[in-house]
């Protein structure tokens, strides 16, 4: 790939949306990691800030993503390994019954291939990748794997349900932000997509097409992309811990670049469930794990997390950075629900790069 062509990667995003992705904050983390050989990502849902890493060059940088959802796991090495088989399983129209079934088949399948990931570390099932994608594509909200919930209908599509990937003209549903509903869920009908639904990756109707093959071919394109970027990517599947065990991770290139994502914790005050995998605690795990290495010469490391449940490490020479969410899944939550977006914070280790005149603002 040319030198412009692995600028342009640092734009690639997730095909499905993700609850609490940190896309909108990623530059903010590399300015703060820098040109880290090796880079480190134990809890990486969309991948959101791996995908947005600028200069990346598979001949210089070494890079080890995990995650304890084997559903994601298997995301992303199936998308690794077999795009175009992915594709074929995401390139289907928006549909309430559809949902409900593949949402069964996903339910069905979660503890099985978690186990497979884990015993074959070059397994993966494309299928049920694809029908995640597509899935997470056509609602919003925790409990994806659950049986039940509609369609997201609010926008006219997210994901691989985006308008602008659309060849075809075919339904397109949105975006709702209730997250605790209890009721069943239609699709996401409130805007026009999200995920591979989103109505930017629609082209124009072709009343010619076999619907037999290949239908839109923006998502196969996309998905190319991200095989090529994920190429090298190594893809570990577990408990965070599995990446962050022994002293390995400074071997593999110096200096070592660590973004730790982990759920919010109890001080966060909010609702156990809102991930397939989730943990009250381990947001304090993390951050002891990350305390008593913030000062080890090759390591760089940023914490995310609300700002309350990690300030006691600005005692120890740490910095923070403190942002807003904007927009998607910020917008969630009644009385001071909403408010959450403002206890948003990154904790930057004493390694950390310095960041640039302008470029964090203000940090109280």
């Amino acid at each position: 790939m040319s030198e412009e062509g692995r600028a342009e990667q640092g734009g690639l995003k997730a095909p499905f949306p993700y609850f609490g992705g940190k896309s909108q904050i990623a530059a903010e983390v590399w300015a703060a990691l820098g040109d880290c050989k090796h880079y480190i990502e134990p809890m990486c849902g969309s991948c959101a800030v791996l995908l947005a890493r600028p200069g990346w060059d598979p001949a210089r940088h070494v890079e080890t993503v995990n995650d304890a959802d084997g559903m994601i796991a298997n995301v992303w090495r199936a998308l690794q390994a077999d795009p175009d088989e992915v594709a074929r399983w995401c390139d289907w129209p928006v549909n309430h019954a559809d949902l409900i079934a593949r949402k069964k088949r996903l339910n069905l399948e979660a503890e099985g291939l978690l186990a497979r990931l884990c015993e074959d570390d070059g397994y993966f099932d494309p299928k049920l990748a694809g029908y995640y994608i597509w899935a997470a594509s056509c609602w919003i909200g925790h409990g994806l794997i659950c049986p039940n919930q509609r369609p997201h209908l609010s926008r006219p599509g997210i994901g691989v349900n985006q308008k602008a990937l659309r060849d075809d003209g075919r339904p397109h549903l949105g975006r709702s932000y209730e997250l605790h509903s209890t009721k069943g869920r239609v699709p996401h009908l409130s805007d026009a997509g999200m995920g591979v639904n989103r109505n930017v990756l629609r082209g124009e109707p072709n009343p010619e097409a076999d619907v037999t093959d290949p239908y839109n071919m923006n998502i196969y394109r996309w998905f190319r992309q991200l095989s090529e970027r994920l190429r090298h990517v190594r893809v570990v599947c577990g408990d965070w811990t599995r990446v962050c065990g022994g002293n390995w991770q400074n071997q593999a290139g110096r200096p070592v670049g660590m973004f730790f994502d982990p759920p919010y914790s109890d001080v966060a005050k909010r609702d156990a469930g809102l991930y397939a995998v989730d943990s009250l605690t381990v947001a304090h795990d993390v951050r002891e794990w990350c305390r008593g290495r913030a000062n080890h010469p090759d390591y760089r490391i940023v914490l995310a997390g609300y700002y309350e449940e990690h300030e006691s490490l600005l005692a120890e020479g740490w910095r923070v950075h403190r942002w807003s969410a904007q927009g998607g899944y910020s917008k969630i939550g009644k009385g001071g629900g909403a408010a959450n977006r403002h206890r948003e914070a990154l904790f930057l280790s004493p390694g950390c790069l310095e960041p640039q005149p302008g470029l964090f603002g203000e940090t109280p």
